[in-house]
């Protein structure tokens, strides 16, 4: 009896030290990854997911393999009222359901704001706490109704994304990556602060096995401009906009001012292509 006991004993503590390493490994920005993609599972259970197209940072990270960890949540609506859809965005946030889910993952939401309800941008500011580092992070949830653009898929999140915080699949609609490479050659060409996130992004599309040449047409009249503002940036800012935001092990080599000009040139280059 007493050894199986010990044995049980023994089989208990090993489990709560898997688990503890496993809590410790996340970092700053794996802690706003996970309450995103738990946000999302609740988005999706009260709102038809039809209706909603992730965009942005977080659809290149959760589709194509970027290594860049998006701090904010972007998603595209369509046929939902805003006070609807705040009124479904308010509630999860302040559920203690989802307040019960987040405490699971040893999380919790500090604050939150429904900081802008416009006609066309609903956007909420939130904080983030890591029960185990005590640290708190932001984040923010924006939703457009601008416009809902073709090339809309319906597809599971990466499983390797899925896998490493231990969640079951999640499937969302987002945009593929010829939208998504129009979208960001938009961006460059009119963000009114040019951004080397979206140099950045423009070679994770690349690299993703993007057909540029399938919206040529499409962003035809942005390109020139695009080249311009790309053509602006410096490595401090890739450093503080891209560097601080990548994986940990990618972040050596690309704290380099070599391959910051190699990303910079090459997409330049591809995009000079693409020029009527």
């Amino acid at each position: 009896m007493r050894a199986g006991f010990i044995i049980q004993l023994d089989i208990d503590i090993c489990v709560d030290i898997a688990y503890y390493i496993y809590m410790r490994s996340w970092s700053e920005r794996q802690v706003v990854e996970l309450f995103q993609l738990l946000f999302l599972r609740q988005l999706g259970s009260r709102v038809d997911k039809g209706f909603l197209v992730l965009k942005g940072g977080c659809n290149l990270r959760f589709f194509f393999k970027s290594i860049r960890y998006s701090e904010d949540l972007d998603l595209d609506i369509r046929t939902m009222a805003r006070e609807t859809l705040r009124k479904n965005v308010n509630q999860i946030l302040q559920s203690p359901a989802f307040a019960q889910i987040l405490r699971a993952h040893r999380l919790s939401i500090t604050h939150a704001s429904d900081a802008k309800q416009s006609g066309t941008t609903q956007r909420w500011k939130l904080g983030i706490r890591s029960e185990e580092t005590g640290l708190e992070m932001p984040t923010r949830i924006e939703f457009s109704r601008r416009r809902l653009d073709k090339g809309i898929l319906f597809e599971p999140v990466d499983p390797e994304v899925i896998h490493a915080y231990r969640l079951s699949p999640l499937l969302i609609s987002h945009y593929s990556r010829e939208t998504a490479f129009a979208h960001k050659v938009e961006v460059l060409a009119h963000r009114r602060e040019t951004q080397a996130r979206d140099v950045f992004d423009l070679k994770v599309l690349l690299d993703a096995g993007v057909q540029p040449e399938h919206v040529a047409q499409t962003v035809r009249t942005d390109l020139d401009q695009a080249c311009r503002n790309a053509m602006t940036l410096r490595f401090r800012d890739f450093k503080g906009q891209v560097v601080a935001f990548l994986a940990p092990e990618f972040q050596e080599f690309y704290s380099s001012m070599d391959a910051w000009r190699a990303l910079q040139d090459a997409v330049v280059q591809k995009l000079r292509e693409l020029m009527p």
